[in-house]
């Protein structure tokens, strides 16, 4: 290793016999234990271990400069076996460890819950997150308006409909949430505002993002009153704190003007069952928002090497 402060090649390599922390459609993310401010995060296409932890050993890990400031997003610290073909992707990332647990109620690999499961799931979660303080809400907000000026962007799904509620975590013991997996902003790729100034921070995709269990089992949820209400609350807290934090859903990657995305909340809305008159509200407020430019905005993007898979967009 090159810096004192990384975990050593016998951690990582410990770390990687374990049992995973968290798996995902790109990697495998495991908890360095022995040095526990890190996870290493290993692609899903690396080749065996004995392979990988001779390369390991072969090719040393490269400090990666720190582009957030100080704020951790579970962002890669430092990376080895950059991908020939993209030289923004690596095999394995050494990472920050960001505290909290997904607040999705299903990941890939797991066995998909039953609806009675999903429902007692989604019931429980639901009513924690309403138990956050009105600041939880609020620092969320200030790193979407954080990450925007920095030109990077909460992850999402399915081609940007929803967010992976697996990248924002829920820390319970500090009445928190954090945002993990960040992308740079898309720079070319068909039918995406190429004038985008946002990404996917917007409320529209905060909501997905906090809304647990909008996604899988979403139609059998929507019949739930006391689900409803819970939802009802949580979408209230959501639209007051964009109204806070002055945040709209002007400039991301949908290119519309305000029409069109009322339209989109209007879809949303409907499709959590949320009562006429609450959703109506809803809408007009969210559409009323005034952004605000809290931080400077950089003039490009900085690169971070980040262990992802291969999609469309690269």
């Amino acid at each position: 290793m090159i810096e004192r402060f990384l975990p050593t090649v016998d951690e990582v390599l410990f770390a990687m016999s374990e049992r995973p922390l968290g798996m995902g459609e790109e990697a495998k993310v495991y908890k360095v234990h022995t040095n526990p401010k890190f996870t290493v995060r290993v692609s899903n296409e690396a080749p065996s271990f004995e392979i990988l932890a001779q390369q390991i050993f072969d090719e040393k890990f490269t400090l990666q400069k720190d582009i957030f400031e100080g704020r951790n997003y579970g962002q890669a610290v430092a990376y080895m076996g950059l991908d020939e073909h993209d030289e923004h992707m690596a095999m394995v990332t050494l990472c920050w460890y960001a505290p909290g647990f997904s607040i999705e109620i299903w990941k890939p690999g797991q066995n998909e819950p039953s609806s009675d499961e999903a429902l007692m799931k989604t019931m429980a979660l639901s009513q924690t997150m309403l138990n956050l303080p009105d600041k939880a809400i609020d620092d969320v907000y200030d790193d979407l308006h954080f990450l925007s000026s920095k030109r990077y962007s909460i992850d999402t799904g399915n081609c940007g409909w929803f967010s992976n509620m697996g990248n924002i975590l829920l820390d319970a013991a500090n009445k928190r949430l954090q945002v993990i997996d960040i992308q740079p902003f898309y720079t070319q790729h068909p039918g995406i505002n190429m004038n985008h100034t946002k990404g996917f921070n917007t409320p529209l995709y905060l909501a997905h993002g906090l809304i647990t269990g909008s996604f899988k089992h979403a139609k059998e949820h929507s019949k739930y009153p006391t689900l409803i209400e819970y939802r009802t609350e949580m979408m209230e807290r959501i639209i007051s704190g964009a109204e806070r934090n002055h945040i709209n859903d002007l400039g991301g990657y949908i290119s519309a003007d305000m029409d069109k995305i009322a339209h989109i909340w209007d879809h949303q809305l409907s499709l959590l069952n949320i009562e006429e008159k609450y959703k109506n509200d809803f809408v007009k407020r969210i559409c009323s928002v005034e952004q605000e430019q809290r931080y400077p905005v950089a003039k490009n993007i900085e690169p971070m090497i980040r262990v992802a898979g291969r999609s469309m967009y690269t």
